[in-house]
Parts: structure tokens; C-alpha cells; sequence
């Protein structure tokens, strides 16, 4: 009877989380990458555990002050569709922490069945659009984008996306305590490099090297690892690649001849980082002050003019960076979000100074980029440090 109650009650949760897990699965398109239905569920389930009054951790109830002001900016914003876009991705903020949290106190084993199978779902389908048909699945996405100079994008729009979420998960694996988990993290790795080949995510795990470097030094793994740095950029600079022409490859080799300028060279990187720029700019042009939902457009027309340095910039309200856009839209207010996110980071690793460090420096660096403000994988990954503190905590009373 016990075994019985435990799958009923796992039956309530799994759409929530499959859909948290797979954001950009749907049946039905509604014209945006990330699908609503992670969120609509996020937001049932938060509304019931209000009505119930769960106990919300602290550091959750501190998120709600930014979606709060961003329900006020809405009314005044022009632009409704933007506006409401960036509405739902603060929803995102403040929901899926408390959501996620509260399942992994009640149902840890669903979340790492769910870890595991995600794992092994995203490579079936990654490996066979590589071998055989690189629109396998595709009609269960809004849209796919990529070329055969790029990698496949598995169960995600794009190959960038699809790294992203690997990544992501290899971080809720590496917070949470599975035997296992470490064949899972190599698999994740695998499908980054070799299937979704995202020249953005293998930038994000070179962070992360160097981050790993700076804190927790090894001479002997540095060492190592410096040769397998040196043997790699001798084998990129003396090997013709063309007749592979991988995106991620050539990304290398102008690496390698003009490492100050890449951002300069490529058009996708030049978008990026010019969103970073711009963004966290505008946040200081206007003196900590919000800008509002509908004026990134505006602003990019009176900025551009006054440089030469960013060419590919795209003229829309929308902006790719995560706390990029928090800062330009919420000013002051928006910096709750990576405040609340910082203290949780090191509340989890309190007994472990390296790490906290780590990724403290890791996730605020990733977290300026181009993740989606309603990407739910981020705000699981919130809820999976403060599961990890408190477990800690219980095991070191």
C-alpha cells in the first residue's frame, strides 16, 4: 500500500518537473522558445503551497520583491508582448525555487529518476539526429535552428540551448549526493562536445577550468592540464580542419590567432556580448534607476551611433543576458537576484571555502550571458544549493 501511495503521489509532480526538465517540448506552439507549460504548472503548484502554508525558506521570499515591481512596470510598458515576456521570466525567478525545493525535501528520489532519465533522453535523441536525421523529434518544438557546420540540438531549439541545458544539469548532479552520478556527468559532457558542439557552453566549461585553477589549486593536476592545453593549441595551429568546417573549431583556431578580438570577428559573439555591454551600461547611464521593459530598443538606437566597436547587434527589446536584463529593466531592485542566488551559493558550500568559491564566480559569470530569464533549469538548480545546505547542515549537527 505504501509502494502504491508513493507512485500516486510522484504522478502529481512528474508533468511539473518533466516539463521543467525538457522547457522547450511542446505539442502545441506558442510562438516563443521556452514553452509556458513549466511555468503554468510552477505557478498551480506555488499558489497551492501558499494557500497551504508551507514554509518558505527566507532567501526564496526575497525573489518575490523583484516579480512584485516587475507586476508594477507591466501596466506602464508600451510594448506588451516584451513586457510580458520578461513578466514570466520573473515568475520564473520567484516560483521554481520554492517549487523545486519543496520537492526535493518530499520527493528527492522522482528528482534523481528524473536527473537520470533526462540525461539519457537528451543523448538518444541527440545521437540519433547526428547519425541519421537531424530533424528527429522536431515536431514536438517550436522550432529548431542549425546548420551542418553546427551540432545538433537534441530535444532544444538550438545547439546553444542544448548545451545549456547539459550544463546545467551536470551542476544539479554535482549539488546533489548520487552514487552514480559521475558516469551521467561524462555522458553530459560527451553530448556538450560532441553533439550539441555550442562553442558558448565549451566557453562556460573553459570558465569553469579556470575558475577551478584559481581556487583549488593542484600543481599536479595544473601541470597536466597545461600540457594537454599546450599539445591541443599545437594541434589546432599545424591541422587543416576545413574539411570538417566544425563552427566550434574554427571559433579555436581564431582564438588562437587573435585572442583579444574574437568577440570583434564573430557576429554571434559580437550579439552577445554587445547585449552584456549595453545592458549593464544602460543600468548605469540611468543611475541604478529601472528602465523599464520596452526601452532596450530605444536605447541601442541612441548608444550605437557612439561606437564602432559592436556590428551585430540586434535591435529588439529583448535582452540576451541574464542579469543584464534584470539590471537594465528592475535596476536596484534587480539586484536581489544575484544577492539572494550569491548568499545561497555560499550558504551551500559553507563547509567547503573552495568550492563556494568556485562557484560563486562561476554561476554570476554564466549567469550574465545569454540564458533566458524563464529558463527553469536555473532556478532548480537555486533550489538544488539550498536542499544541499540544509542536508549538509543536518549531517554536520
Amino acid at each position: 500500500m505504501l509502494s502504491i501511495k508513493i507512485k500516486k503521489n510522484y504522478l502529481n509532480y512528474i508533468p511539473i518537473t518533466f516539463f521543467s526538465f525538457f522547457p522547450y517540448v511542446t505539442l502545441v506552439s506558442f510562438g516563443s522558445d521556452v514553452q509556458p507549460w513549466s511555468i503554468l504548472l510552477v505557478t498551480f503548484l506555488a499558489l497551492f503551497l501558499f494557500y497551504s502554508n508551507y514554509k518558505i525558506p527566507i532567501q526564496f521570499i526575497y525573489l518575490f520583491l523583484p516579480l512584485l515591481y516587475s507586476i508594477f512596470l507591466f501596466p506602464i510598458s508600451d510594448d506588451k508582448l516584451s513586457s510580458f515576456r520578461s513578466l514570466v521570466g520573473y515568475i520564473t525567478v520567484a516560483f521554481v525555487p520554492i517549487v523545486f525545493y519543496y520537492i526535493l525535501e518530499k520527493y528527492f528520489d522522482l528528482v534523481v529518476k528524473f536527473l537520470k532519465f533526462t540525461t539519457i533522453t537528451y543523448f538518444i535523441v541527440g545521437f540519433i539526429q547526428i547519425v541519421y536525421d537531424r530533424n528527429f523529434f522536431s515536431f514536438i518544438l517550436n522550432r529548431i535552428s542549425t546548420t551542418d557546420t553546427r551540432g545538433v540540438t537534441s530535444l532544444a531549439v538550438e545547439p546553444t540551448f542544448y548545451g545549456i541545458i547539459c550544463l546545467f544539469l551536470i551542476l544539479i548532479f554535482m549539488g546533489l549526493n548520487i552514487k552514480d552520478k559521475n558516469k551521467y556527468i561524462y555522458l553530459l559532457l560527451f553530448q556538450i562536445i560532441f553533439l550539441a558542439q555550442s562553442s558558448m557552453t565549451v566557453l562556460f566549461l573553459l570558465i569553469f577550468c579556470f575558475y577551478y585553477f584559481l581556487f583549488k589549486l593542484n600543481l599536479k593536476i595544473v601541470s597536466i592540464s597545461f600540457l594537454f592545453i599546450f599539445f591541443g593549441l599545437l594541434l589546432f595551429s599545424n591541422i587543416e580542419f576545413t574539411s570538417y568546417n566544425l563552427r566550434v573549431i574554427n571559433l579555436a583556431n581564431k582564438f588562437i590567432e587573435e585572442p583579444l578580438t574574437i568577440f570583434i570577428v564573430d557576429a554571434s559573439i559580437n550579439d552577445r556580448v554587445s547585449a552584456i555591454y549595453f545592458s549593464i551600461k544602460g543600468f548605469f547611464d540611468n543611475y541604478g534607476i529601472a528602465n523599464g521593459f520596452d526601452t532596450f530598443s530605444s536605447y541601442l538606437e541612441k548608444e550605437l551611433p557612439k561606437q564602432d566597436t559592436f556590428w551585430w547587434v540586434s535591435e529588439s527589446n529583448r535582452i540576451m543576458s541574464y542579469y543584464g536584463g534584470i539590471l537594465f529593466e528592475l535596476g536596484f531592485i534587480g539586484l536581489l537576484i544575484p544577492i539572494i542566488y550569491s548568499l545561497i551559493i555560499i550558504k551551500a558550500y559553507r563547509y567547503d571555502i573552495k568550492s563556494g568559491f568556485l562557484y560563486l564566480f562561476f554561476i554570476n559569470s554564466i549567469l550574465m550571458t545569454a540564458i533566458p530569464l524563464s529558463f527553469p533549469l536555473v532556478g532548480v538548480y537555486i533550489a538544488t544549493l539550498l536542499y544541499k545546505a540544509k542536508y549538509e547542515a543536518y549531517n554536520n549537527s
